[in-house]
Formats: C-alpha cells, sequence, structure tokens
C-alpha cells in the first residue's frame, strides 16, 4: 500500500517529457485498473482472514477507510507550526500532506549544546581536589597505606590534553547550522572564579557561555563535584538551555556534517544511538569496598536496576559513546519520580561513593523515553480498545475477541516462513527521507534510522518463552560458558522479521481466560495490566507486536482510541508526540590512547577514514608515566592539528 505519495513536481515532469495517443491511454487505464482490483482483493482478504470478529479493533467495521489511506495527497493537515491537528493523522495514519505543513529550512529547529569540561592541570584545581581526597570516605583506607596510589590512580580521569579546542573546532565545522548555543560546564577553582580556557576568546555576543557547578546545583553543600555523574545530573538547572539539546565530553569529536534531524525531529522524535550487541543487567553491580576509582558500569547497572523495578527486569542496550540527545522537560519529568535518588548521585563528590550508586543520565533518559512510549501503548490498547464501553470491567465477551485473536496469530506464527502471512504496512519509518524533504527537514547522511518505538519495542526478545518468567541470572549453555538469560533482536533487524507467539493463560492469568467468570472487576484488570505489561514484559512485548501487525483497520495505531475527535484519543496522541523516538545508527569509533605504538596506529587509521566517521571518541588512559606522557601528547595533538586544521572563530591565535 503506498502511504507517500510522488512529489507533484516529479509528475508534471514526467508528463512533459512523455506524450500518448488517445487510445494508448484507454488501455493503460483499463490494465491498471484490474491490476489494482486483483491487488486488491488479494490483499483484503489475506488481512480480513486474519479474524472474524476484529470489533475490539473498530467499532464499525463497516466504516469506511479515511481518503488519505490510499493518498495522503487529501490529507487536512495543518502546520505543525500552527496546529498540533496534524499529530492525530499522522499517528494514527502516517498521513501527511506537505502542502499544508509550511515549509521550513535545514535550520528548522536550533538546538543547545553542552560540553562538561575541567582543566585537571590547574594547580588550583588540583589543590582542591587533594583537600577534597583527605576528606573523602571512598579513600580513607589508602591514604593510610599508600596515598601516592590515589594520585596516579586518578589522576587520568582529570588530564587535559586540550581537547576541548580541538572538539569545539569540530563543532564550528560540521554542526553549524545545528546549535544555537554552547554551553562549557566548568568547575570553580575560586569563589565565582569558573576555569576558562586559555584560548578561549570571550565576546559580549559570543554563543559559547561558562557555566560553573554552583550555577546549576541546587544543593550547593555537595560541591565541589568531581563526579561527572553527578554533574550531568543537574544539567536540568542550566540557565536559558533549550529543551532539547545536545550533550557532549570534551573528548568526542564530530566528523561529519550533523543537522537536527540527527537529534530530533517532529515527525520521529528523539534519535537514539544504542548497541542491542551490548547488554546492561537489571540488577546492582557488586561494589568492592576498597576500590577508589570506578567505572560507568556500576551506574549503567544501578540506573536499570531502577528502571528494572518500574518497567521489568531486562537487560537494555548499552547507549553509545558518542552526542546523546537530552531534554530539561524529560529531565524534570525523570526528577518528580526518582527524587532521592537523583539527590544522592549530586550528592557523591566522587564516582565510587554510595557503593556506585550513580543515576547515569543518559543512559536512563534514553531507555525512560523507550520505556514510557511503550506503556502509553499498551495502556492506550487495554483502556480504550479492549474496554469498548470503558468502564474498567473486563467482560467476557471484550476478554474473547482478544483470546480469539491472539491465537489466530499463534497458528500463524507456527507456519513455516514460506507459508507464514505476513503484514503488508509500511513501517512508521518507511521512506522517511523523502517525508521529511518534502517538509523542509533535510537528512545529513550521517545518521540512519533503522527502527521506530511506534513500529513496537524495538528490543523484543528473541524465542521468548511467553509461558514462563524470563530470567535475569547469567546461565550456563551446553559447553558451560556464560550466556545472557535475554538475547533481543538488534538494531538492523525489522519488525517484518521478528517473531513471537502469546501464551495467554501465562501472560494474562486463570480469570482472563476463564469464561465462566463473566466480569473482571477494574482494580483485577489494572493488576493483569501491570503483571502482563511490566512483570512478564515480555508478554506486552509481543502483545505491542501483535497489534503493530493489523494494518487494515489499525492503521499504524491499532492500540490508539477509535474516536479520533475524543479527549483520550487527544491525550494519547500528546504522549505518543512527547515519547516519539527512532532508533539511530551512525559509523563512530572509541578508542584508548594506552602506549605510544598503539596510539600512532589508532589515531593514523582514523585520517585514514577521514570522510566515513560521524564521530569519535579518544580517551587518554595512558599510565602516569612522564616519558609515556610526552609521546602520546605529540602524537594526538599532531593528529588533531591534521584533522581539525582550522580554528575556531572564538580562539585566540598562539
Amino acid at each position: 500500500m503506498a502511504y507517500i505519495k510522488i512529489p507533484l513536481d516529479s509528475q508534471v515532469k514526467y508528463r512533459s517529457q512523455y506524450k500518448s495517443s488517445p487510445r494508448c491511454i484507454v488501455v493503460a487505464l483499463s490494465v491498471s485498473f484490474i491490476a489494482f482490483n486483483w491487488f486488491a482483493f488479494h490483499a483484503f482478504k489475506g488481512q480480513l482472514s486474519w479474524s472474524e470478529d476484529r470489533s475490539f479493533l473498530s467499532d464499525d467495521s463497516s466504516k469506511p477507510l479515511p481518503p488519505n489511506w490510499f493518498d495522503t495527497a487529501t490529507e487536512n493537515t495543518q502546520g505543525y507550526r500552527d496546529s498540533p491537528d496534524w499529530q492525530r493523522r499522522w499517528f494514527r495514519w502516517r498521513a501527511l500532506n506537505p502542502s499544508k505543513i509550511e515549509r521550513q529550512t535545514d535550520d528548522l529547529t536550533r538546538f543547545d549544546i553542552v560540553y562538561t569540561w575541567v582543566n585537571g592541570s590547574d594547580p588550583l584545581f588540583q589543590t582542591m581536589r587533594l583537600e577534597s581526597q583527605k576528606s573523602n570516605p571512598i579513600f580513607q583506607k589508602t591514604l593510610h597505606e599508600d596515598a601516592k596510589k590515589i594520585d596516579t590512580t586518578t589522576k587520568r580521569r582529570y588530564r587535559d590534553m586540550d581537547e576541548l579546542r580541538y572538539s569545539l573546532r569540530s563543532t564550528i565545522d560540521y554542526a553549524r547550522r545545528l546549535f544555537r548555543h554552547i554551553h562549557i560546564v566548568t568547575a570553580e577553582v575560586a569563589t565565582q572564579k569558573p576555569q576558562i580556557p586559555s584560548w578561549l576568546i570571550q565576546k559580549p555576543n559570543s554563543p559559547i557561555r561558562i557555566v560553573s557547578h554552583n550555577t546549576i546545583f541546587h544543593n550547593l553543600t555537595h560541591l565541589p563535584s568531581y563526579n561527572s555523574l553527578a554533574i550531568e545530573s543537574q544539567f536540568v538547572n542550566i540557565p536559558e538551555l533549550t529543551d532539547i539539546f545536545m550533550y557532549m565530553n570534551d573528548d568526542i569529536f564530530l566528523g561529519m556534517e550533523l543537522l537536527p534531524s540527527d537529534l530530533w525531529t517532529p515527525l520521529y522524535g528523539y534519535v537514539l544511538h544504542m548497541e542491542a550487541s551490548l547488554l546492561v543487567p537489571p540488577t546492582v553491580r557488586y561494589f568492592d569496598p576498597n576500590a577508589i576509582t570506578v567505572g560507568e558500569w556500576h551506574s549503567l547497572q544501578y540506573s536499570n536496576y531502577l528502571l528494572s523495578q518500574r518497567f521489568g527486569p531486562r537487560y537494555r542496550a548499552y547507549i553509545a559513546h558518542v552526542v546523546h540527545v537530552l531534554s530539561v522537560s524529560m529531565l524534570k519529568e525523570i526528577q518528580s519520580e526518582w527524587p532521592g535518588e537523583l539527590e544522592m548521585t549530586s550528592a557523591h563528590q566522587f564516582r565510587g561513593e554510595g557503593e556506585g550508586k550513580d543515576v547515569h543520565v543518559s543512559f536512563f533518559m534514553a531507555h525512560y523515553i523507550m520505556e514510557k512510549l511503550r506503556e502509553t501503548q499498551l495502556d492506550s490498547f487495554w483502556q480504550y480498545r479492549l474496554d469498548r464501553n470503558q468502564d474498567g470491567i473486563l467482560d467476557w465477551e471484550e476478554r474473547r475477541i482478544l483470546i480469539d485473536f491472539i491465537n489466530i496469530w499463534n497458528v500463524n506464527q507456527d507456519q513455516a516462513t514460506a507459508a507464514r502471512r505476513q503484514h503488508s504496512r509500511p513501517t512508521m519509518i518507511h521512506a522517511h527521507k523523502a517525508t521529511l524533504d518534502r517538509i523542509g527537514i533535510r537528512m545529513s547522511g550521517t545518521t540512519t534510522y533503522r527502527q521506530s518505538g511506534l513500529d513496537g519495542y524495538p528490543y523484543l526478545l528473541k524465542n521468548a518463552d511467553t509461558s514462563k518468567t524470563i530470567p535475569v541470572e547469567t546461565t550456563k549453555n551446553k559447553e558451560g560458558k556464560n550466556q545472557l538469560p535475554q538475547i533481543p533482536y538488534g538494531n538492523y533487524e525489522q519488525p517484518k522479521d521478528r517473531r513471537c507467539k502469546l501464551d495467554v493463560d501465562f501472560c494474562f492469568g486463570p480469570d482472563f481466560v476463564n469464561s465462566t467468570y463473566p466480569q473482571i472487576p477494574a482494580e483485577q484488570a489494572r493488576q493483569i495490566f501491570s503483571r502482563m505489561a511490566f512483570k512478564e514484559f515480555h508478554c506486552g512485548d509481543c502483545l505491542l507486536e501483535i497489534l503493530m501487525q493489523d494494518p487494515y483497520r489499525g492503521g499504524m495505531g491499532a492500540w490508539m482510541p477509535e474516536d479520533e475527535t475524543s479527549e483520550a484519543f487527544a491525550n494519547t496522541v500528546s504522549k505518543v508526540a512527547r515519547y516519539n523516538y527512532v532508533l539511530g545508527t551512525s559509523d563512530y569509533s572509541f578508542m584508548a590512547l594506552q602506549g605510544a605504538k598503539g596510539a600512532k596506529k589508532d589515531l593514523d587509521s582514523l585520517l585514514e577514514k577521514w570522510d566515513h566517521k560521524a564521530f569519535f571518541c579518544i580517551n587518554d588512559d595512558f599510565p602516569d608515566d612522564p616519558v609515556v606522557e610526552k609521546e602520546i601528547r605529540t602524537l594526538f595533538k599532531d593528529f588533531l592539528d591534521t584533522r581539525f586544521r582550522v580554528a575556531s572563530p572564538y580562539e585566540a591565535v598562539e
């Protein structure tokens, strides 16, 4: 089925190049008419055979489809800057009429960029850090045994390799049409004296702003802070920050053009970069009480533990080490639900305090968005499509319709690949580049959209057994090696290639499937929903997958309220727009500079891929050795001077 019509100007050009006789035109139209009817008959026949009773998907099975189902040019959508009305038709039917949306330029939306930076080589900063370490509990044992070990171990975390200068150059080179302001968040080394890069020119109308920790920390007793996770937890308080912003560490560099569509668009929402092959367990990581330096995995696992308590014990994908898209309003929403945990994170001066129980803001927000969209979809179906009269009570007829529909789906899933019916609905991101082009939003080519959350939860588990609870502990395979108990589909695997079967007895419970149980009270119905959606999350994932495969009546939202004029529909659309997202992939590299030989090889490799790497992160991880440090500093500076030759307009000439 065609959703996106060929642009009008293309049709005019086509007609001007080819002329036909009246007889040819009649023949062509006749053939087209016969072919169309043959296709329509067989397509709809296959779709309607899913279930004889489809009333849980549509209150009126005789109701005609919207005119834009085949031809979006008839859609009466208003411009998204004028009215949110376009969202109703877009999220329900994937219908959009470009002629009704005002044309915009590439800088349709400009976002702020936030950097975290510290000059650890500054003598004032070093003195302040050493004083703080003397009184911090995680260093007390080591202070008595080997005080020098603390500095040699932690020094590399604060070492300044002049990365910010060149990262800023990369931003100016490749994101000049994206950002409005650049906020450099840094420490105060004296009262009202934040660190400022020595090379930075501060002009009255400069887009670059220095933001001290004292400005953003809600609780000033938590300062000074040397914990990047604590600092990130306070981004929500940066003055005059755009709601959607891009976060970068100073060791991340852009290598290709970046546009707003690489971060967020009004049609497809947030662009999240995830690593499905690297999964974070939903349990708190063991903490070594003698550790004086802690990596990010403690915070990742603690964050996933918190998410799992709320949304289900799922292994969640690692967030890629590239630029991260964040939102002030979303962070405020998270803060309202986990105030104590974020306050505790803010209070940890050094990473590792409190047994490493810090909230990893970027990871947390990405998965919070994913879970909230999923929750919105499932909850909307449960309240407005399954419960047809919206009285909160699930009677047998309402339950029977869903049970029959699921059973037909399960039978189809048992068929061989060649015999199994495939849904014919295009995905939400079908022809997304052309769609964005037609409303004036350009894609840079840096990011490829892979999956939309509106097509179902992307990380559906492969071969999940919905007849029992999914384990969270690592298991052993036949060879005795550790294996993860949850293996999800990846970023590249499309909905049409995914499979699941839903065990109605286990997922919904004995009362739900019992025909002699005439009514399930509202409170019990909510408990069943909570179990299906969160505790046994694989059941909710599969249900959502089933709902997304019904193309005829459901449109893009078989889970949405049927009445598009209702308050329930408007509320659902508002939530969908808030939590809308796509998974994107980009070519990027992460490297740690540990020794001169390896550093030269890695840096030379990056130069050879000059036009291919969208992002690269270069982490200095070499030991506290003056000889090694000098070698790597020289190599690193040569690389940066070669890769980013032109100084930014905000950089003093040396």
